[in-house]
């Protein structure tokens, strides 16, 4: 079977952490690589960059093609709509010449391409929408500018042929939400690699392979983005300090140093500062190589995924498969994988004082710490591996 993956704005070989390539673009390179391993031939179209390799193979049978569109250089995913239809004439071209299956289609800038695909070859198109505008845009509490991503959405989910939603939460909402018939909607979760991302040894071991302070470990990693919630971690750390005795470290991997991103680093920097939580706050840059990635959610006593909204958390998943003790919204996905109070907390991450007690009372009591680790580690195991995932996904292609 030939597939073709549409994800513009997401690389799905870009660096963790730049601008725009985050959560999206690990859950596209692994599932077409196990897709591959699986037999199938795989084509992941993403616009070009610069800098990078026109086609670079993941496997034997799946390769990422940059296509150029638009001027040089990043453009974040809110303003690649004018481009657009350049990067659907380009791959275009393939989708003739190479006749696949499926188009399988990423966020609603995919979609876009996708329904363009669709109407004009008459492929099957299955839709994955990683974010949903709605409720971003109730997150933040303004719905104009979302409006135009929103009608778009509606679009997509009513011309596909089929939508994978990756919870239980996420299909109910696309069927509300959006008034989509619930039949064409399939839940299959994120899948997680649990051959790289596993436990890597003590953690004071590795606190100081890692030059880290050989004290609690409170651990986050996200792109730097408004959406992903780091600034309400930081107003959480008061009340840490203030139902914690002891001292502890919370440690944000974020941001790559890019000039786009100065203004969000800047805000956070600020915040740290006015609440006078200097010594307890540090910000390194997204972790490179990646190989390191897993240590780090290993050496965490605690892990935390603080975003308003997040569909499912591709972190999370990874966090757990390192047996870090997990303090997760309770907007979105998290709380279909997490129970909460049985392999993790779930909390509003917009109540600092209810995140902040939340962190401090597993920095307070280890038994829970490795109880709540182990827990949620034998899930992943047993729930989320990518091997099944990508069985669940080609089946679904091949009966679409």
């Amino acid at each position: 079977m030939r597939i073709a993956m549409i994800t513009p704005h997401g690389d799905p070989l870009g660096k963790l952490g730049e601008p725009d390539t985050g959560g999206q673009c690990v859950y596209v390179k692994e599932l077409s690589r196990h897709l591959g391993k699986l037999g199938a031939e795989v084509d992941i179209f993403t616009r070009q960059r610069g800098g990078r390799k026109e086609i670079e193979h993941i496997s034997e049978n799946v390769r990422v093609i940059r296509i150029e569109c638009g001027p040089e250089g990043f453009i974040p995913k809110e303003k690649l709509m004018p481009y657009l239809p350049e990067f659907t004439e380009k791959v275009a071209e393939y989708v003739e010449e190479r006749e696949y299956r499926v188009v399988h289609t990423h966020y609603c800038d995919g979609g876009f391409v996708g329904l363009k695909l669709k109407e004009r070859f008459g492929v099957k198109m299955i839709h994955t929408s990683h974010s949903l505008g709605i409720l971003k845009a109730k997150a933040l509490g303004d719905f104009e500018p979302y409006k135009e991503r929103i009608a778009l959405e509606k679009e997509i989910y009513e011309k596909s042929d089929a939508i994978i939603a990756t919870t239980k939460i996420e299909k109910n909402d696309i069927a509300t939400l959006y008034e989509i018939e619930e039949s064409k909607i399939h839940v299959i979760p994120i899948g997680v690699d649990t051959g790289f991302y596993r436990p890597m040894g003590d953690k004071d071991n590795l606190k100081k392979e890692l030059n880290l302070p050989e004290i609690p470990l409170v651990f986050a990693l996200a792109r730097l983005d408004p959406r992903k919630g780091l600034d309400l971690l930081i107003k959480s750390v008061p009340y840490i300090k203030e139902h914690y005795n002891g001292d502890f470290l919370v440690l944000l991997s974020t941001g790559t140093g890019a000039k786009e991103e100065e203004k969000e680093m800047n805000k956070l920097l600020a915040l740290i500062k006015e609440l006078n939580v200097e010594d307890k706050v540090r910000i390194i840059p997204a972790i490179a190589p990646v190989e390191l990635v897993p240590k780090y959610y290993s050496a965490a006593d605690v892990f935390v995924l603080p975003s308003p909204y997040e569909p499912f958390g591709i972190v999370m998943l990874e966090a757990m498969a390192c047996k870090a003790p997990m303090v997760a919204t309770k907007f979105g996905g998290p709380a279909e994988v997490l129970q909460d109070g049985y392999d993790g907390f779930l909390v509003d991450p917009k109540n600092s004082e209810e995140m902040g007690a939340k962190i401090a009372e597993l920095l307070r009591e280890e038994d829970k710490r490795e109880l709540f680790a182990e827990r949620a580690y034998q899930k992943v195991l047993s729930k989320y591996s990518w091997d099944s995932v990508a069985k669940e996904v080609l089946n679904l292609f091949e009966n679409v």
